[in-house]
Formats: C-alpha cells, sequence, structure tokens
C-alpha cells in the first residue's frame, strides 16, 4: 500500500475551504486505498488538497503555532500603525 499526500488544485478564487475525513477501502483492482484528509476550496470543483493521516496530523500540530506567529505579526504591525 503506498500513502502520499498530493495537491491538485485550478482556482482563481473561492468562497471558503472545507475539509473531510475519507476512510480507507478497498479499490476496483482488490487492493486497500489509505484513509486521507480531503480540503477542498468550495466553489472550485477541480480544487484539493489530499492528505495521508500522518501528515494531517502534522499539519494539525503545526498550525496552532503558524496562527500564533501570524496575530503576533498583526498585533505588531497595528501597534506600528499607531504609533
Amino acid at each position: 500500500m503506498i500513502a502520499m499526500s498530493f495537491l491538485a488544485m485550478m482556482s482563481t478564487g473561492f468562497d471558503g475551504v472545507r475539509a473531510k475525513y475519507v476512510p480507507a477501502v478497498r479499490n476496483a483492482l482488490g487492493g486497500r486505498n489509505s484513509a486521507v484528509v480531503r480540503v477542498e476550496l468550495i466553489g472550485v470543483p477541480a480544487s484539493s488538497l489530499t492528505l495521508t493521516i500522518e501528515d494531517a496530523r502534522t499539519l494539525a500540530q503545526t498550525l496552532p503555532q503558524i496562527l500564533m506567529l501570524h496575530d503576533a505579526a498583526e498585533h505588531l504591525a497595528a501597534e506600528k500603525a499607531v504609533a
């Protein structure tokens, strides 16, 4: 079984994002497709980011720190704009 994350996207704009769990299933060749997390851009049918469960866990652990860094940068920029 090969498990990998991949990205497929074509977009010039979208109306948000959604993520969904796709459980492991047997494929037409008798093999087994691994469970994945699929992230889609709403309103863009040909776009998706498919993550292995391991990569989704890594992203979930990393996102809080990234968002805190962003919030700190925004806060600093706002303070500089006032000064």
